[in-house]
């Protein structure tokens, strides 16, 4: 796991810009490689519902699925999620750009610089937003033959910000 802020919310953040990976995923049906974003506050305040934008999750079990998601979660623990999937072959098979955009309008996600979705931003996600990429398994399928070790290769991560 990568995290550009700690626990107490120190390190990079920003409100608003646009945010991108360059990565490889792994091969394996219960990979699961993931680049997502979530709001500051909610490291220092539970009280407060926190958005987590999925910019890209694929399930090793579905290699050439990108899923996004909007979600919101509540201080009582209750959680809304917007998800949107989109066939794109050869995630495992070359590095590739994910990216979104977060504006007080819209936030758009991308593809390989190609627009896949845009929705209207909540206001929970106008607060300042850190990054954070993965690669975890057990997305529910088994692991028996998922390559061990396995690898999410990414060359970069990187954070714009709005004019």
């Amino acid at each position: 796991l990568l995290a550009s802020v700690d626990p107490k919310g120190k390190g990079f953040s920003q409100q608003y810009g646009y945010f991108e990976m360059r990565a490889k995923f792994p091969k394996g049906p219960d990979t699961w490689p993931a680049f997502w974003l979530l709001g500051v506050p909610r490291l220092t305040d539970k009280s407060v519902t926190n958005i987590e934008i999925d910019v890209v999750e694929q399930y090793g079990a579905h290699p050439n699925v990108l899923c996004t998601t909007i979600h919101l979660w509540y201080a009582d623990k209750k959680h809304t999620g917007d998800g949107k999937a989109f066939y794109v072959p050869g995630m495992t098979d070359d590095f590739h750009r994910y990216g979104v955009s977060v504006d007080a309008e819209n936030i758009v996600l991308y593809f390989d610089g190609v627009e896949l979705r845009r929705t209207k931003t909540p206001e929970e996600a106008k607060v300042p937003l850190y990054l954070m990429a993965n690669l975890a398994l057990g997305s529910g399928w088994p692991t028996d033959k998922t390559p061990n070790p396995s690898y999410l290769f990414i060359d970069y991560i990187r954070a714009y910000a709005k004019n």
